[in-house]
């Protein structure tokens, strides 16, 4: 039974921090224990996904170990692999749920705001999501570009479908143009970039206290410079 990205980050992932040695998850009693099915394999599943972003955010992608992910998850090699035959697809899993929580905590905000105000709450959420749990940048936005490849691929798909979930937000008939795939690309990887540098530097939990600036950026090419400063005012106003 594959858990949902809510039951995952609800009660497992939002419990690890950066500089914690491991996730303070409840561990499975051993030997017979009657639990069922269905509990046994989420809770497997969630300390592999929460176990998975503390031993990347440690070590890097590269660097990390199914022997260090599995000491960090707080199971044993043996149920490792009981659900995936690497660390890649490991990775690869629990990037897909962290990114499904991610896009699915903007999606439902703001659902009844028209326009910018939209906009603003949808990116609140995602800043709400990182402020929450800083790992869960550096695991999203950071590890994979370091990491190259297929890990590489999954990070720029992220991006795209982060712009498709902000551009929603956004009334284009007020809009002066878009700006089209490049630019839109390279936006949203400076974005990224922003939330990583203030992670990094220990800002991570007053990201939402950046909902501004941050707006602006995204709204500056479609708007121009002033209009886009003026509409990200009001959203923080």
């Amino acid at each position: 039974m594959q858990p949902t990205a809510k039951g995952i980050f609800k009660d497992v992932a939002e419990q690890t921090h950066a500089g914690d040695q491991s996730p303070e998850l409840a561990r499975l009693p051993p030997g017979r224990h009657g639990l069922p099915r269905e509990f046994v394999v989420s809770n497997q599943r969630g300390r592999l996904a929460a176990g998975t972003i503390a031993a990347v955010v440690e070590h890097g992608y590269h660097e990390t170990t199914v022997t260090q992910i599995v000491q960090a998850a707080g199971v044993s090699r043996r149920t490792f692999y009981q659900y995936f035959s690497s660390k890649e697809e490991c990775f690869v899993d629990t990037y897909r749920v962290v990114e499904d929580f991610l896009l699915g905590e903007m999606r439902g905000a703001g659902k009844d705001d028209d326009c910018f105000e939209l906009l603003g709450a949808r990116l609140a959420a995602g800043l709400e999501v990182f402020a929450a749990n800083p790992d869960l940048a550096l695991f999203l936005l950071a590890a994979p570009q370091s990491a190259g490849g297929e890990v590489l691929e999954h990070y720029r798909a992220l991006l795209r479908n982060l712009q498709r979930v902000l551009k929603e937000g956004m009334d284009m008939g007020r809009s002066a143009h878009d700006p089209g795939p490049a630019v839109n690309d390279g936006l949203a990887g400076g974005i990224a970039s922003l939330i990583v540098a203030a992670v990094r530097q220990g800002e991570g939990a007053a990201l939402t206290a950046r909902l501004d600036e941050i707006a602006e950026l995204v709204l500056a090419p479609y708007l121009g410079r002033q209009a886009a400063a003026d509409a990200a005012r009001q959203l923080v106003a």
